[in-house]
């Protein structure tokens, strides 16, 4: 699966490169797609809206409206749980199922970043606003912020002991503790 410049996120056989569908949203798709476990595709648009795609027939099965364009890539929870940031400064959690909101938090910036999942449901991503989140996946409530000293654009990474890696315009990777945002480098 595969967005693009002409406004369509395309469906290609893994085997054959043959097109099985394609689908037309309203603008430009800059987001990578996730899937979900039933096959569910799901995408942002700059168009600001997220989508949710049957991933056998490319059929709409649902599309959620931010207040701004969505450059960002959604991720997943373990529950099915749709986490995707706006420039609308806001990251929504929304019901796979139906696209319904479950709650929004709001920065102080745009949010290109993806959202990492950690295992325990924590979702960690950075701001515009200079900084980088955990909040909780169910609730949406902060668990911690971190400062830097650029754009947190870039989506984190969580490695096997829980560090939380992030790229800042600052020209630094951060390595954060996942548990309560401390600095390791």
């Amino acid at each position: 699966y595969v967005g693009s410049h002409d406004y369509r996120v395309y469906a290609l056989d893994g085997r054959t490169g043959a097109k099985k569908w394609e689908f037309k949203t309203g603008n430009i798709v800059y987001s990578s797609p996730a899937i979900g476990a039933d096959g569910t595709v799901y995408i942002g648009s700059v168009d600001k809206k997220v989508y949710a795609l049957n991933g056998r027939t490319g059929a709409k099965k649902w599309e959620f409206k931010t207040k701004d364009q969505v450059w960002a890539s959604p991720s997943i929870g373990p529950d099915g749980t749709v986490y995707i940031g706006s420039f609308d400064h806001k990251v929504y959690a929304l019901d796979g199922n139906n696209g319904a909101k479950k709650w929004e938090y709001i920065t102080e910036g745009k949010v290109s970043s993806s959202p990492a999942v950690g295992d325990d449901g924590t979702i960690y991503f950075g701001s515009h606003d200079k900084k980088v989140y955990a909040l909780n996946g169910r609730t949406g409530v902060k668990k911690w912020e971190f400062k830097t000293r650029g754009g947190a654009n870039s989506s984190p990474a969580i490695g096997a002991d829980g560090t939380v890696y992030v790229g800042s315009d600052d020209k630094y990777v951060y390595a954060l503790d996942s548990q309560t945002g401390a600095r390791k480098w």
